[in-house]
């Protein structure tokens, strides 16, 4: 068989064979046990499980293993979206479908003017009926008018395109590239990637409901819309010439395992090397169009793939007086500047002028789900504050139970300010402290309803909490 051809979902009129036939594959695989590999609930406890969900002893290797915050980010996800996708055309070709039916995906960065409706769910996703029946694509999420989930410019951002390297293997002060830190097996906690972080976090935070939770993501059939759009942008990103490669290193490509189901429902195990080249993975796949951005759209942002010995690491300039509540709406912070620097700024400098301004959040931990927060530096003057840009909260409360492997420590953001040092006075050291505010976003009201047989993943509504655990300036 050809390999199958993942096509943008607005490209299918409403109502299109791929998004029926996809319909009547998730309402038949909700019918099935929680206990079926290949049943609806199963394959979304393989991304995340609340906490009112028993894992029975058979499913402990296959559920709560998605890889967040992390290199694997990509390659997990990659075998996870073409699993799912083995399970849904079989079930299709099982109920007199065709046999190449591919996942389509939601370009929702795709510019205005060549798709108004980019930005907005299709209606084949968010109306709860199709011919006076539930709608099986239909999930709980935040309330949005004709699938309106306000995706400004910052939540469809492509920026994370321009990283010229997949991870950095130094992570803290400095971002971790296109793809994620360096890490081991990592379910969630630390850094995340340019692209986990933009777009990937904030779709799933606007969308809220079960895709504002990893523990219950992928329980909505958007979610698989989603991440295969973010592995579209894998192949966009790595398409853009000799310098965006993948990491060419063992401890990437073949030390670590992730554990599976196929379309038969039988096991099966891969690592990051197997997923490389979509056409060969499984049943094989491509996308029907993977463009490449032109200059001046891409201007590199350099994130060093050498280790933390072959390189100084960079020096603080910085630092908050201890951990910060964020409570309202706007919280504002003062972050003195070091007064025994090497270099008190960069016109002074005792070491190499420095290359790049780092804004560290660190150790940002919480409860519920806060919604994401714009970070803004007050400028100097009276100006208007710039946006150094925006905190992801997607998976705050995972990343700070103290039960899993991070023993809490939450999620990281490293922002890079350097555009922003000349106005902010850094450059000339003629401040001596930074003032940051973080504006919350927050998240619109979600119903408590939700698709039948899905009822017990709607947990009690709670409040909210968060706190940055340190805030730190760098010069590098």
């Amino acid at each position: 068989m050809a390999v199958r051809i993942r096509k943008s979902v607005w490209s299918l009129p409403q109502g299109d064979p791929a998004i029926t036939w996809y319909r009547r594959a998730v309402a038949t695989l909700m019918q099935k046990p929680l206990t079926d590999p290949t049943s609806w609930q199963y394959l979304a406890a393989v991304h995340g499980v609340p906490s009112n969900i028993q894992t029975p002893p058979a499913a402990a290797n296959f559920w709560d293993q998605c890889q967040h915050q992390s290199w694997f980010f990509l390659s997990w996800h990659r075998g996870y979206l073409a699993a799912f996708e083995a399970v849904i055309a079989k079930t299709i070709e099982g109920l007199g479908g065709p046999a190449d039916w591919a996942l389509p995906y939601w370009n929702y960065s795709e510019p205005l003017a060549s798709n108004k409706n980019a930005r907005l769910m299709p209606p084949d996703f968010f109306d709860r009926t199709v011919n006076g029946q539930p709608n099986a694509l239909w999930s709980r999420r935040v309330n949005a008018s004709n699938g309106n989930f306000n995706l400004d410019d910052t939540v469809v951002s492509l920026r994370a395109l321009n990283f010229t390297v997949f991870a950095n293997t130094s992570p803290g002060p400095r971002p971790s590239g296109f793809g994620g830190p360096v890490t081991g097996f990592n379910p969630g906690g630390g850094d995340n990637g340019g692209v986990e972080d933009t777009p990937h976090n904030r779709i799933h935070v606007k969308i809220g409901g079960f895709m504002g939770d990893p523990s219950t993501a992928a329980l909505d059939p958007i979610f698989w819309l989603h991440h295969a759009n973010i592995d579209r942008l894998w192949e966009v990103w790595r398409n853009q010439g000799p310098a965006f490669r993948n990491p060419n290193t063992s401890d990437w490509l073949s030390d670590v395992t992730f554990n599976m189901h196929d379309g038969n429902g039988q096991p099966f195990s891969y690592v990051s090397q197997d997923v490389l080249d979509t056409t060969a993975f499984m049943h094989g796949y491509r996308y029907d169009t993977v463009p490449v951005p032109q200059a001046p759209a891409l201007e590199a942002m350099e994130v060093s793939m050498v280790t933390a010995e072959q390189r100084e690491a960079p020096e603080l300039a910085g630092a908050s007086k201890g951990p910060v509540a964020l409570e309202g709406d706007v919280t504002h912070v003062e972050v003195p500047l070091v007064q025994n620097m090497k270099s008190r700024s960069f016109l002074e400098a005792a070491v190499p002028t420095p290359q790049h301004v780092y804004l560290s959040l660190e150790n940002i931990t919480g409860v519920g789900v806060p919604g994401d927060y714009k970070v803004y530096l007050e400028m100097p003057g009276g100006a208007e504050p710039a946006l150094a840009g925006v905190m992801t909260t997607f998976g705050i409360e995972r990343a700070s139970d103290p039960n899993r492997d991070h023993g809490g420590s939450g999620l990281n953001h490293v922002f890079d300010i350097t555009e922003l040092a000349p106005r902010l006075g850094l450059t000339t050291g003629t401040i001596s402290q930074l003032k940051v505010s973080f504006v919350r976003e927050g998240v619109a009201e979600v119903s408590d309803e939700a698709p039948a047989g899905l009822e017990s993943y709607v947990l009690p509504p709670r409040a909210s909490s968060i706190k940055v655990g340190q805030l730190n300036l760098f010069y590098d």
